[in-house]
């Protein structure tokens, strides 16, 4: 990364507060002006994450939490078509003969889009960044609002996920000493 990258701030507040944490956490954030990739201002590149200065905290959330869910050793294959990268990791897998019930295989399994959507309302939350930013109404075809109220009432399926990837449990259990969502253990999937 060049120091005219890494000196570049995000036009928004809140945006800023997401890439300075990911940044912390482990996960490559760069300002990239002008990028963009399946979402507009924003990229996914070898497992890290460019960003043009206008782009939206809610979506630098979500997009990022696609490479926070994934298990870290395939992050770096997430890249440019999602779809394709998750293709080729579970190719990966399922070549090397893995058992349905290993860590690694669940936490493939739970790294989809519902699990990325609750990944990202946590790190907002954990963030102090209001609610309707950091998913929108009109997001999500327009049904950010509703995605919003399933979260809150903890009946979302990505929290589940979350929940069986080994980030958190969704009610306090003795026999599994995890934080209670919207907590999480850790930021990254190891």
């Amino acid at each position: 990364m060049n120091n005219q990258a890494a000196d570049a701030k995000l036009n928004c507040k809140y945006a800023q507060k997401v890439m300075d944490f990911l940044n912390e956490v482990g996960l490559l954030v760069s300002v990239v002006p002008g990028a963009t990739g399946f979402v507009e201002d924003i990229a996914l590149a070898k497992g890290s994450v460019q960003v043009d200065p206008k782009c939206l905290p809610s979506v630098m959330l979500h997009e990022a939490g696609h490479l926070a869910v994934i298990p870290s050793r395939y992050r770096h294959m997430m890249s440019g078509n999602l779809y394709k990268s998750m293709r080729q990791i579970f190719e990966i897998a399922e070549m090397n003969y893995m058992d349905p019930d290993d860590s690694l295989t669940r936490a493939l399994l739970q790294s989809s889009d519902p699990e990325v959507t609750a990944w990202a309302w946590a790190l907002g939350k954990h963030l102090s960044i209001p609610e309707k930013l950091i998913i929108l109404d009109s997001q999500y075809d327009n049904t950010g609002k509703e995605i919003r109220l399933q979260i809150k009432a903890r009946c979302y399926a990505g929290i589940n996920g979350l929940s069986h990837g080994g980030f958190c449990v969704t009610r306090a259990n003795p026999y599994r000493p995890l934080p209670v969502y919207p907590e999480l253990a850790f930021w990254l999937q190891p």
